[in-house]
């Protein structure tokens, strides 16, 4: 019971997750080893429905499970506050989209998924911004559960699903997400918060610090934007050529 407690334990700890530490490296491990055996038994994946449908619901229902549990742990424990713990971020909407669209197969949980999902996982992976807890708790198996999963997730959808990334999907992921962060801006300066740090950067605070208010916001806001332009064209031209290549093979 003890044991218990302490993983859900509220009291915040001196030091918080180790970057590039051991456990890190291995969970970044972890993380790429996944994504390649997804990539190499993709056409298997596409030709096996069954096998397909059940990894789907695995890391569907894993994905909702770990959130409801997060905010559950947030409410009962009094942790939670109005600054940090509202699924506003990115990465905790498209964790949420990402569930919703290997459970459901609709194409915009999929189009916000994929467009928010992909850096979204590789980047928090790398650069961990947890809350301010040493393993073992709750929140850091949270964490990595919830960006590991949304890393294979949205890689399940391009790869397998197959989710085009065309002009209409790059223009409507482009309006909702400036929407969305023109909103969440206005929430952060009242609240007081750091959504998706439009407020503030999450690294190199020394220098992004000394810039005016409303341009580092609007820096922000463009590199979002840059972002989603980078992973459409790259992944775009990946694609491409991975399905020219599949049908080659095919006709020989």
């Amino acid at each position: 019971m003890n044991g218990i407690k302490y993983f859900f334990r509220a009291t915040p700890d001196t030091t918080g997750f180790q970057s590039f530490g051991i456990a890190h490296l291995i969970l970044i491990l972890v993380t790429i080893l996944g994504t390649y055996l997804i990539y190499i038994n993709k056409n298997n994946l596409r030709k096996d429905n069954r096998t397909y449908n059940l990894i789907k619901k695995v890391i569907g229902f894993t994905l909702l499970t770990q959130q409801i549990i997060l905010y559950l742990w947030y409410g009962i424990t009094g942790y939670s506050s109005i600054k940090e713990s509202l699924p506003l971020y990115n990465c905790r909407i498209a964790i949420i989209c990402t569930a919703l669209a290997l459970l459901t197969n609709k194409k915009l949980f999929k189009n916000i998924a994929i467009y928010w999902g992909v850096y979204g996982g590789i980047l928090s992976i790398l650069v961990v911004e947890g809350d301010p807890f040493i393993f073992p708790h709750y929140t850091i198996v949270s964490f990595f559960v919830g960006h590991i999963f949304l890393l294979w997730g949205t890689v399940l959808i391009l790869l397998v699903d197959r989710h085009e990334l065309n002009k209409k999907s790059l223009k409507s992921i482009l309006l909702f997400t400036n929407i969305y962060h023109l909103l969440l801006l206005i929430f952060d300066i009242i609240t007081q918060s750091n959504y998706d740090y439009l407020v503030e950067a999450p690294i190199l605070q020394d220098k992004f610090g000394s810039l005016p208010q409303m341009i580092y916001s609007f820096l922000a806001i463009i590199t979002f934007d840059i972002l989603i332009l980078l992973f459409h064209f790259i992944a775009g031209r990946i694609l491409s050529k991975n399905m020219e290549y599949e049908e080659k093979v095919l006709a020989l």
